[in-house]
């Protein structure tokens, strides 16, 4: 509580600042980040801090501008990420799986990293996901359907940002296709892979060789040496302040991509892990933001939410105990592999009381053991479906969908010309402030 106090009054202090032009601007999107996600981790710091009853307060929730953001794209209320990322990144409504076009497909549409770049900042899109994913791809990118990787990847060296960070690309070299790599070396830019220092004027920074170039690692499965969105994000503003950024400025939109991938997964305690990893990722920025409080804007919102996540259960009446997540040690996805690799069923439910706490800190009943014997039964893999079901069960945390929804999301705002993001808006009027400041309008 002291800590929160703390934290309100500094921002406070300096909100003071807010009406004047940043030079220095960041865009962090969570993808699929809705209220009831930040509740929710709020709720698991205060657990870890021995309050069952409060919440307790990430540092992005504390800052002196907040409001909330419609979502809903040009032919649907509820969005997908190639339709928000659009709308986030240039203020155009579009069409469900669309690329940086309009939402018929027939013309593109320039993102405000684009205009920051031609403005003379400069600019460019980190992620937890792929490059080329939707949202990061809808800065840089323009093409019909989010699906095409290879066309969206060589928008890449075509846009010229000064960086692209994440955790690779998807679709490099395919057959009977010219090379990515080749269109990025001739373009200039040089490739960095994991946390190193940014090499080049121009530069992509991913994984190492050899790693998933779909993502990094979950928050939760993380090992020594993975790169990580605050090792990006960290790397990312060393390197765009080189090469005239100082003088300049720049615009660097953060993407937290597998909140999103966490909440598909109905997947809570992945779901906190990545909340915090994305404020974490969050504080690098805030921590520059301390060093130029006149000339820096944060902005933090999320493209839509996943999952219809709901903070209480039938079987609970008015009781939660959110704090039992912490029993979980690894993801859906890692639990699933590990099941699977079980001799048999004796195995797999050992492996249930270590990386998911079931028969010590989970009060797992006789019902229960009896439903996850009978899944593991029919099909081994689906086990882990039916482990984050029960878990969630005795935790009180709920879930509609496994799909996105319609509700509105979060945002906050600290710094320079921050009272821009105030109130309710749809997300087109986010990307229009930002482009108002951008480009001096």
């Amino acid at each position: 509580m002291k800590k929160a106090l703390l934290l309100l009054l500094l921002f406070a202090g300096l909100a003071c600042r807010a009406s004047e032009r940043p030079k220095y601007i960041f865009y962090f999107i969570g993808d699929g980040m809705g209220h009831n996600a930040l509740a929710l981790t709020e709720a698991c710091l205060a657990s870890e801090q021995g309050d069952s009853i409060g919440f307790g307060a990430l540092r992005f929730t504390q800052f002196p501008v907040t409001g909330f953001a419609t979502t809903w794209c040009a032919n649907r209320r509820t969005t997908d990420s190639a339709a928000a990322g659009t709308a986030l990144a240039s203020d155009r409504k579009t069409s469900v799986g669309t690329i940086g076009m309009n939402a018929e497909r027939t013309e593109p549409i320039h993102s405000i990293a684009v205009a920051a770049k031609e403005k003379g900042m400069r600019s460019g899109v980190a992620t937890s996901v792929s490059i080329d994913h939707a949202t990061p791809a809808s800065f840089y990118a323009h093409q019909p359907t989010r699906n095409m990787y290879y066309e969206i990847g060589t928008d890449a060296p075509a846009a010229g940002l000064d960086l692209y960070a994440g955790s690779g690309f998807l679709k490099p070299e395919p057959k009977r296709q010219a090379s990515l790599y080749d269109a990025l070396a001739k373009a200039g830019y040089k490739i960095t892979r994991g946390d190193n220092e940014i090499a080049g004027k121009r530069a992509v920074l991913m994984q190492t060789e050899g790693a998933n170039p779909a993502n990094l690692p979950l928050a939760i499965d993380r090992t020594p040496g993975d790169l990580t969105l605050p090792a990006i994000t960290r790397r990312a503003i060393d390197f765009l302040m080189k090469d005239g950024g100082v003088r300049k400025g720049f615009f660097l939109m953060v993407e937290g991509g597998q909140i999103d991938w966490a909440a598909h997964n109905n997947d809570a305690a992945s779901l906190v892990q990545e909340v915090k990893d994305f404020d974490s990722a969050i504080c690098v920025a805030l921590d520059f933001y301390r060093e130029h409080p006149e000339q820096t804007l944060i902005v933090v919102t999320a493209d839509h939410e996943t999952g219809g996540l709901v903070l209480g259960r039938d079987n609970l009446g008015y009781d939660t105990y959110f704090g039992l997540l912490s029993a979980q040690k690894c993801s859906k996805g890692a639990l699933k592999e590990a099941i699977e690799a079980a001799a048999d069923w004796n195995a797999a439910k050992t492996l249930l009381g270590e990386k998911m706490g079931f028969g010590a800190q989970i009060a797992v009943t006789p019902q229960e053991w009896a439903e996850l014997e009978e899944a593991y039964a029919k099909q081994p893999g689906k086990t882990a479906d039916k482990v984050v079901e029960i878990l969630a069960r005795h935790t009180g945390a709920g879930w509609t969908t496994g799909s996105h929804t319609a509700t509105y999301v979060p945002v906050f705002a600290i710094g320079a010309s921050s009272e821009l993001f105030n109130g309710r808006q749809d997300n087109t009027g986010i990307a229009a402030g930002l482009r108002k400041l951008i480009e001096g309008e």
